[in-house]
């Protein structure tokens, strides 16, 4: 019985650290490949718990294996966008100008009814009161509504580490060439962008570090 309870406490610690490890995301919304990683290490840890026979140190050994294939995963992620999309995908557009892309609901594979519960859930009852709303690489649903009155227009990503977001270039009524003559001005170019953000009047151009832009 003391065994049991030693291994139980071990086991515990163990995971929690693993988790600390892996950062705060992975105790928020899990991506894909945390998720399976999350799996993973609570099965190898219940197999410890339930196996008093099975050494306490090989068990230990694969749970601290999983974090490190999961730090190592998720830091080439942070380093290589193209990595990233791969990994965890790219957001759908699901609806654009208040008008629902079912092209997006067919890839997605959810109905129109589940797309109005998600928008319920936002206090949103109509389409026709979304400026743009897509559908997170974790499955939620983000949304930007048409402003009302002289409200500014919610910002849309443009670029986002490398990432065009090409549907968002054709809501504005844009072109591939606006976005070299913004960089332009600024003197940068598009791999050396972390993230530009428009809304038909304003820029919020970020760059990465160590290019700083020009004006």
């Amino acid at each position: 019985m003391l065994s049991a309870v030693f291994r139980t406490i071990v086991v515990y610690v163990a995971v929690i650290a693993a988790l600390r490890l892996m950062g705060k995301r992975q105790l928020g919304e899990l991506q894909p490949s945390e998720l399976v990683t999350t799996l993973l290490v609570s099965n190898v840890a219940s197999v410890c718990i339930d196996e008093p026979d099975l050494p306490l140190l090989s068990s230990l050994i694969l749970i601290f294996l999983l974090t490190v294939l999961e730090i190592f995963s998720s830091t080439l992620a942070c380093l290589y966008p193209q990595y990233a999309r791969l990994l965890f995908g790219k957001p759908i557009t699901v609806i654009r100008n208040g008008e629902i892309v079912q092209s997006a609901l067919i890839q997605l594979r959810i109905t129109a009814g589940d797309l109005m519960e998600a928008l319920r859930g936002k206090d949103i009852f109509s389409p026709e009161e979304v400026l743009w709303a897509v559908v997170e690489p974790n499955g939620h649903i983000s949304t930007a509504c048409k402003p009302k009155d002289t409200s500014p227009a919610p910002m849309l990503p443009i670029l986002l580490d490398d990432a065009l977001y090409q549907e968002n270039l054709e809501a504005l009524h844009l072109e591939e060439s606006w976005i070299d003559q913004v960089l332009q001005e600024h003197g940068l170019q598009r791999h050396q962008v972390l993230i530009l953000l428009y809304n038909g009047k304003d820029v919020l151009l970020v760059p990465k570090k160590g290019h700083p832009k020009n004006g």
